[in-house]
């Protein structure tokens, strides 16, 4: 940072292996120096899971001038696979629009600018430096040795950055490391401030309310029903039911002999908590769907998601049969269930579908705290950039889960071994404070622009979900449910009832705090502030109240406002 600006987001080396996930380094032996006009850091690392035998040494350094520098070099005792390792760069989302210079390995330079509209292919390749306008008269040189980068959008998987990383993408992938092979890089940061003049960074988080703000309707909110759903309690059908679903999405492939009846089961719950019921089918052979729908002839489903299994995005002859089996008055949906990238990368052809799909989660790349709450405001991009390929329309966003429900990469899932205690498919935040801020948060960013008409979130129990399973879970160590109990996202999605509109808000410093204001029938508001951080955080509030000024969070804290109450 300088200033408010934001010059790089991250520098970091990285290993992903043959499934194209990410492994963790092992640190030690990390030495710092802090002088009065330089730095160094200097440390030891060795890989896990397939790098295991990979080690390398890093030295980074900088000085007052506002150079950086970042080199590594290691080697492997013994050979492994990779599919990429080495330096990666993140420039931050704030990028998309800058004006840029690019150097190629050939020394050629074109000036150019970062993608507005989430690129579907990589905006730059054959990268040896890069030069970019991080703030109006203030620029930032990258320059990397040791390979051949290119730069893809990260924003289409809902990550907020733009990644530079070593060996292009279009070269063989899987690589077989060997012995004594050396693997050296070095990037240098160098920025040009002279015709600069930094903003202060805001001392304290503050969430502001435009005037001409406008008021856009809440997406309808609903839950997955997972496969192996027990059967619910009373207690369990009376803590759903006090959420006010909109609706329950059922994943069921066509292949299934028991598909019909599931689906007769799954709309009998779904109208016993008073929600709708979203079938998403999953196809292998069209002439399926027609046996299928003769069994649910009496079933009411308000939409039909028919993805094709064999392809990450769905062809229009899916739709058609689909309409053609379950009947003109049917609503059929299409799309993926994968991630935006797919839509972006293979558009949909629309013109027979009432609803385009695909699905969200901030970890498709890294799984820190600050890097999911960091990607929250990227979801609001996707939103506003999805009528381009929705068309007329309507968009269906989920599921949304905290970790990614599977590995759509994958070559030999058997070797994709979950990098935590838990599956690869559960994050312990989902029992937390934390993972129901993450959620209002895309609540927020999802329903602002405005775009998007429906949002399935998780799972209804379990520990994917917003509630325990009566049985608890299987690694109570690791997830430290209790039978039965309701999560903190469950009180979250709560705070919903009786709203139907949302108000755009901003925060200055959205890393720390963010707001979600929502409008209801009747003029009713309520403004729910969330905090990411692990410490007490005052937060000022403008344009919204003037008996309401501030707000004092706990750590991970959630306040709730009801603002036609204030001052009464």
């Amino acid at each position: 940072m300088i200033g408010d600006a934001e010059v790089l987001r991250r520098i970091y080396v990285v290993f992903q292996d043959r499934n194209w996930t990410a492994r963790p380094w092992v640190i030690s032996n990390e030495r710092i120096f802090s002088g009065k006009h330089t730095f160094e850091i200097a440390y030891d690392a060795r890989g896990t899971f397939d790098a295991e035998p990979f080690h390398f040494t890093a030295l980074l350094s900088g000085d007052d001038e506002g150079t950086i520098s970042y080199e590594f070099d290691g080697s492997a005792d013994a050979p492994f696979i990779r599919n990429r390792l080495g330096l990666c760069i993140l420039h931050p989302m704030s990028a998309a629009g800058a004006a840029c210079v690019v150097e190629s390995v050939t020394g050629s330079t074109v000036e150019s600018a970062f993608p507005v509209a989430i690129s579907p292919t990589q905006p730059f390749a054959d990268i040896r430096a890069i030069t970019h306008e991080f703030a109006p008269g203030a620029w930032a040189s990258t320059r990397l040795v040791g390979e051949t980068y290119e730069i893809e959008d990260h924003r289409n998987w809902s990550d907020a950055s733009f990644k530079t990383y070593c060996t292009p993408i279009g070269l063989p992938f899987p690589v077989e490391v060997l012995p004594g092979e050396a693997l050296w890089h070095s990037l240098t940061v160098a920025v040009d401030i002279e015709d600069y003049e930094p903003r202060p960074a805001p001392e304290r988080p503050g969430i502001s309310a435009p005037a001409d703000a406008a008021t856009t309707a809440l997406p309808r909110i609903g839950l997955q029903l997972p496969s192996d759903e027990p059967p619910w309690s009373d207690a369990t059908r009376a803590m759903l039911n006090d959420l006010a679903l909109a609706h329950l999405r059922l994943d069921v492939s066509t292949d299934d002999p028991a598909a019909a009846a599931t689906i007769r089961a799954a709309a009998q719950r779904a109208q016993s908590i008073g929600a709708e019921l979203v079938v998403a089918l999953f196809v292998a052979d069209v002439a399926e769907i027609t046996e299928i729908a003769q069994g649910v002839r009496d079933v009411h489903v308000e939409s039909w998601l028919v993805f094709d299994a064999g392809a990450k995005v769905s062809g229009p002859e899916f739709a058609a049969s689909a309409r053609a089996a379950f009947g003109p008055e049917a609503r059929v949906g299409g799309g993926t269930n994968l991630y935006f990238t797919e839509l972006n990368r293979e558009p949909p052809e629309t013109s027979g579908l009432d609803v385009v799909a695909f699905s969200v989660n901030p970890q498709v790349h890294a799984a820190d705290t600050m890097t999911i709450v960091q990607n929250l405001a990227t979801q609001s991009v996707i939103a506003h950039d999805v009528p381009r390929l929705a068309g007329t329309a309507a968009v269906h966003v989920g599921p949304v889960t905290l970790r990614p429900r599977f590995n759509p990469n994958a070559t030999e899932p058997e070797l994709d071994i979950s990098n935590t205690s838990l599956p690869s498919n559960v994050d312990a935040r989902q029992l937390s404070q934390l993972g129901a801020n993450w959620t209002l948060g895309s609540i927020k960013y999802l329903s602002e622009p405005g775009t998007v008409e429906a949002i399935t979130y998780y799972e209804t129990t379990g520990w994917r979900g917003v509630i325990e399973r009566d049985y608890g879970c299987a690694q109570p160590d690791d997830f430290p449910s209790q039978p039965g109990q309701p999560f903190p996202v469950h009180s979250a999605l709560r705070l919903l009832r009786g709203f139907t509109g949302v108000r755009a808000c901003t925060s200055s410093l959205s890393q720390v705090v963010d707001a979600l204001h929502l409008v209801g029938p009747e003029g009713e508001q309520r403004l729910v502030v969330v905090s990411f951080a692990d410490h007490s955080v005052e937060v000022d509030l403008t344009g919204f109240d003037p008996q309401i000024t501030t707000v004092t969070l706990e750590p991970f804290g959630l306040a709730s406002l009801d603002l036609r109450k204030a001052g009464s």
